[in-house]
């Protein structure tokens, strides 16, 4: 007597619920096609995301240097002499200001931060626990970039975000040395009121992309070349750096951007407005100063942080002029950034 299945019916040799392999295909293009169309989405969303992190990150960096000036009366300086050996960075300054109390303790102030000097420094050993140390505000999350540098015999943790050196209209301006147009030089000191084009009004800092962490020789680096600047040979700090012609024909590229939050270089932790934010042009320098823009792995344009602690996203079609406006304390224009 046949077996009969609780339907009734015979069961029918080789017959078996399971997909046949034209439907898989189909699922497997139809899986790809609906992923193809969400990555983007869901890239759009992480990236939205970064950003706005990296925009807390400013504002926190803009209180904490607000918090400084509401205690001293200034805005911190770069540096506690005139000499690179003596130059702490603005970031490293306002740590007390930034709920991290811990870190400052590993910074002794009353020692220079390098040994020796010119191009032959060595970093300081007393400062060497300090100089490593991760700072996660200092860092965008969009950047990607090294956490470490190894230089001048130690190593350093980084920083995205920059101080407002000024226009860089002229090679004084290109160096952090000498009074310039922006808010931040060695021993400045600069009060609020001193700055005639409001608050809302002048940059207080920007974001830059962080070095590669090597150096290179021979043409401009085509891969990452937005983490390498040109590096030209001696001579006056920031002088020609600005020639678009002499930087592009160089040989020595450094990825050094950015590479400490506690050595105020301006190469480490500035920006002028010699160059519109993400410009192609290189970055460029001699003699640690030069033309050192602000840039960013957001797309369309970086973020800025103003004196009066706001937060914007500034496109890098920005016109020259506009940008350099926002980058001087009194330089009388009325043009204000988007």
């Amino acid at each position: 007597m046949a077996m009969r299945n609780r339907t009734g019916h015979s069961p029918v040799p080789g017959n078996r619920n399971a997909f046949t392999l034209v439907e898989l295909l189909v699922v497997i293009a139809i899986i790809g096609t609906l992923v193809g169309l969400l990555l983007p989405a869901v890239q759009s969303a992480r990236e939205a995301a970064r950003r706005t992190s990296c925009s807390n990150n400013l504002r926190q960096f803009g209180l904490a240097i607000l918090n400084f000036e509401s205690t001293k009366g200034h805005l911190p300086a770069i540096g506690t002499g005139t000499t690179s050996q003596t130059a702490y960075a603005v970031q490293a300054q306002i740590l007390p200001y930034a709920e991290n109390q811990s870190l400052l303790s590993l910074v002794d102030f009353t020692q220079t931060i390098t040994l020796g000097s010119g191009g032959s420094q060595t970093i300081n050993p007393v400062q060497q626990p300090a100089a490593r140390t991760v700072v996660e505000m200092f860092l965008c999350p969009s950047d990607g970039g090294p956490t470490a540098y190894l230089e001048n015999s130690g190593t350093w943790a980084p920083t995205n975000y920059m101080v407002n050196i000024g226009s860089g209209t002229t090679t004084t301006m290109r160096s952090a040395v000498q009074p310039n147009d922006g808010l931040f030089w060695y021993t400045s000191k600069l009060r609020p009121s001193r700055v005639a084009d409001g608050m809302s009004k002048t940059m207080l800092a920007a974001e830059a992309v962080r070095g590669a962490s090597r150096d290179e020789t021979g043409a401009r680096p085509t891969a990452n070349r937005d983490r390498f600047y040109a590096q030209l040979g001696g001579g006056g700090p920031g002088t020609g750096t600005d020639d678009a012609s002499a930087c592009s024909g160089v040989t020595a590229w450094h990825g050094r951007r950015g590479t400490s939050w506690l050595w105020g270089r301006e190469f480490a932790t500035c920006f002028n407005a010699v160059h519109t934010p993400n410009d192609a042009e290189p970055d460029c320098s001699r003699s640690g100063a030069g033309a050192f823009k602000a840039a960013s792995r957001h797309p369309g344009g970086v973020q800025v942080l103003m004196l009066d602690g706001s937060a914007r996203f500034v496109p890098n079609d920005v016109g020259l002029t506009v940008w350099r406006a926002a980058s001087t304390r009194a330089g009388g224009e009325t043009d204000t950034l988007p």
